[in-house]
């Protein structure tokens, strides 16, 4: 202390020693604050949990008591409820009194004797008269008898599975009745659906955008897939049909002569293919339909002197291209055409290929 005092000479030694002496003092007290303070701070921290607990059931209590409170509410709202209750009850109770008593009005009320077989039951008649929803649409008489005989022909048209004179009796003594007088079409219609005739509703429309319309076409043409049995017959059919024009074409020229178009069609009844060919041009045969190819094998002439030889008669070859027409027909413009039909068209045509090949030569020249 004093090596480091002497390095204060040029400061009052006596001020330093002074400050330093009330440093140390300051230090002491601290030091025993802290430790007084060490002794009470076990108590407080207990004592600032206590308090939070206390806070915590207070949390607890006051939220209980708002619990209590909304039960108190639903309590009386459900009083409330209760008493509206019983008061829709009581007006349902004295609506469905009203109504068995305007049935049983109802049921006194005389009917056309064609209708007094099919009479609604009572209970029947007043669920009906609940239906309507508005017990005053029959307060009138007039009402309430046009009610009953309406409900007594609804109960008749259901019952019978055959209209008879009776029927037609009973709707006309129906049609004679006076009919109330309603406000408004709604009405009129509320009141023949409560007593059983249900009258047509008018459809709801909905405009159809460009792209809709084109979806469902799209839609539709995607059903319209050909199955593999129709594809497979048109194959077939336009194979075979192109083989049995080329023969054709060889034996009538081999017979005939190249012209013979103009020569023979006329005499077979083929002036309109004559006709057609003259306007269109083009092979011959490429306007031939089956009963062409009919009438060219079938004519006495040609078939004397080339296809008897093929085919037993003319009445067959006529026979067998009109079955081969038909089939024909229905595969290629959409018809209703079955795997049945495939089968019967491939008989057909292998028939016709056996007479063909009689037809074709037995010898080719060999160069």
């Amino acid at each position: 202390m004093e090596r480091w005092l002497s390095d204060f000479d040029g400061f009052n030694r006596h001020s330093v020693e002074d400050a330093l002496r009330r440093a140390a003092a300051g230090l002491s007290s601290i030091r025993d604050f802290q430790a007084k303070l060490d002794v009470y701070r076990s108590p407080l921290q207990q004592a600032l949990k206590q308090f939070e607990e206390q806070q915590s059931a207070q949390q607890i209590m006051l939220r209980d008591l708002d619990v209590h409170s909304r039960l108190r509410e639903m309590v009386a709202a459900a009083g409330g409820f209760r008493s509206t209750l019983s008061e829709v009850l009581a007006g349902a109770s004295e609506t469905f009194r009203e109504v068995q008593e305007r049935a049983e009005e109802a049921r006194k009320l005389s009917l056309p004797h064609t209708l007094e077989a099919f009479r609604t039951p009572t209970s029947d008649l007043s669920v009906r008269m609940l239906a309507l929803g508005n017990a005053r649409m029959l307060e009138s008489q007039t009402h309430l008898d046009f009610f009953n005989q309406a409900s007594a022909l609804s109960d008749m048209i259901d019952s019978v599975r055959r209209i008879n004179h009776g029927f037609s009796d009973a709707v006309s003594a129906f049609r004679q009745a006076q009919l109330p007088v309603f406000d408004s079409l709604s009405t009129y219609r509320s009141f023949f659906d409560g007593a059983g005739l249900v009258l047509p509703r008018w459809p709801k429309v909905r405009l159809l955008s460009a792209a809709e319309k084109r979806r469902r076409f799209r839609d539709r043409l995607k059903t319209k897939t050909e199955p593999a049995h129709v594809k497979r017959a048109k194959s077939l059919v336009h194979r075979y049909e192109l083989t049995l024009r080329d023969i054709l074409d060889d034996v009538m020229a081999r017979e005939y002569g190249e012209d013979w178009p103009d020569a023979r069609l006329p005499l077979c009844d083929c002036k309109d293919l004559l006709g057609k060919w003259k306007k269109r041009g083009g092979d011959v045969l490429e306007h031939a339909d089956y009963a062409h190819y009919g009438r060219i094998m079938g004519h006495p002439d040609h078939f004397a002197a080339i296809f008897a030889n093929a085919f037993a008669d003319p009445e067959m070859v006529l026979s067998i291209m009109k079955a081969a027409g038909d089939l024909r027909a229905a595969s290629h413009h959409g018809r209703s055409f079955t795997p049945e039909d495939l089968r019967d068209l491939r008989v057909t045509w292998k028939t016709i290929e056996s007479g063909l090949l009689v037809l074709t030569d037995d010898y080719e020249i060999i160069v």
